[in-house]
């Protein structure tokens, strides 16, 4: 089935999605969710669908002009290429919604951008979710209870601060955050591959931006553990923001 004639109502739900998080963590089997929104679609389109000129001009590269970058190197084929393949190798995807979505973007560069995208490369993930999974998912205490059963290691630059966060405000329910490590350019990624494996864990969450969809995949099969895209979830946790609700003890 092309991606443009699923509909969204197929789409697994946060809870369903964390069973198969639970199912992979209890069998102790590799797992990767990744997330395909708007600049994940802008790095996907170059080359096929984004003219360089046209590239250049999208919001999300000039926005990243503005702010300093967006943590990956612009234009780059070799990114695009690499983010196409942790599509590839991912367990789960999430993916814009065709009506009712809450992605602040301009519409051509969310759902519709991925329908091409994915029928162009002959993408079929095999499970599909909603892309705000990760910010959907932390209104459950079952997530909390996860993190709190299994061994959490964090991947950001937000990690540190998110890790000290959460054990004051969880102190009745403390994730088990065995360590956290400092993330901010792509550049990094294969040192932090090698990091990773200093760590003795069962969880690892990413907020990284495009480089998670990069990073994710690599971790569930150089270790064989669960690495969830996890978006700008830490952030938003650090910087209060009304995007997330999360539950509290």
């Amino acid at each position: 089935m092309s991606l443009s004639n699923y509909p969204d109502h197929k789409l697994l739900t946060e809870l369903e999605v964390l069973k198969k998080i639970e199912k992979a963590l209890a069998g102790k089997k590799p797992f990767s969710l990744v997330r395909v929104g708007d600049g994940e679609n802008i790095v996907l389109a170059q080359g096929v669908f984004l003219s360089d000129e046209e590239f250049e001009k999208t919001y999300w590269v000039q926005q990243g002009k503005r702010s300093g970058g967006k943590g990956v190197p612009l234009p780059s084929l070799t990114l695009r290429d690499q983010v196409l393949e942790g599509i590839r190798q991912a367990d789960v995807v999430g993916i814009c919604r065709n009506v009712n979505d809450e992605v602040a973007a301009p519409t051509r560069y969310k759902r519709a951008l991925t329908n091409k995208i994915f029928d162009h490369y002959g993408i079929k993930p095999a499970n599909l979710c909603y892309v705000f999974w990760n910010r959907k998912i932390v209104a459950h205490q079952r997530f909390w209870k996860l993190l709190h059963k299994y061994r959490t290691l964090l991947i950001s630059k937000w990690a540190a601060r998110y890790a000290d966060l959460l054990q004051k405000q969880y102190k009745s329910l403390p994730p088990k955050i065995v360590g956290c490590i400092d993330f901010h350019h792509y550049n990094e990624i294969p040192e932090i591959l090698e990091k990773v494996g200093q760590y003795q864990f069962d969880l690892v969450l990413i907020s990284a931006g495009v480089n998670a969809v990069i990073l994710a995949p690599a971790i569930a099969r150089r270790y064989g553990k669960v690495a969830i895209d996890f978006g700008k979830t830490m952030m938003y946790t650090v910087l209060p923001n009304k995007r997330i609700n999360p539950w509290y003890p």
